[in-house]
């Protein structure tokens, strides 16, 4: 598992993890981990249920909110907000990182956030959104 990167407070973000990875990140002390990566991208990666179980067994929430950055919308960014709504210890992952980042930067700037200004933060975090922009600029404010 590579080491949770923090973009705020409570919300940090990973690739994708592994089902061994979340009594790590218990320990570590997560209180929620959200899965913003669809099942079926590739052969090696864990099916959310199964994460989902492991999880719930070690007592951690766990919400699945999917994207497909062709399909990427508003509802997307207000599942992720309404997850986030009680402050926890958080890691949200897909296969890179970067869907979660995309997601943070999108919810930071439907509240008044710089889009810009995020988009870089999350950039000198190692996350290049530049590929995403297209999917993020209908939901920019």
């Amino acid at each position: 598992m590579n080491d949770p990167v923090l973009l705020e407070n409570n919300y940090f973000v990973a690739p994708q993890i592994q089902q061994e990875d979340l009594a790590a990140l218990k320990v570590m002390g997560f209180q929620r981990i959200i899965n913003n990566r669809p099942d079926g991208e590739s052969d090696d990666q864990p099916l959310s249920a199964e994460l989902k179980a492991v999880a719930l067994d070690l007592g951690l929430e766990y919400v699945e909110n999917a994207i497909d950055l062709k399909l990427l919308g508003q509802r997307h960014v207000d599942s992720q907000a309404v997850a986030l709504s009680e402050a926890k210890k958080t890691l949200a992952f897909c296969r890179t990182g970067t869907r979660s980042s995309v997601l943070w930067v999108l919810m930071q700037n439907a509240q008044g956030g710089n889009y810009t200004e995020l988009s870089a933060a999350v950039a000198a975090k190692g996350f290049d959104l530049s590929r995403c922009e297209a999917a993020m600029a209908p939901l920019v404010k």
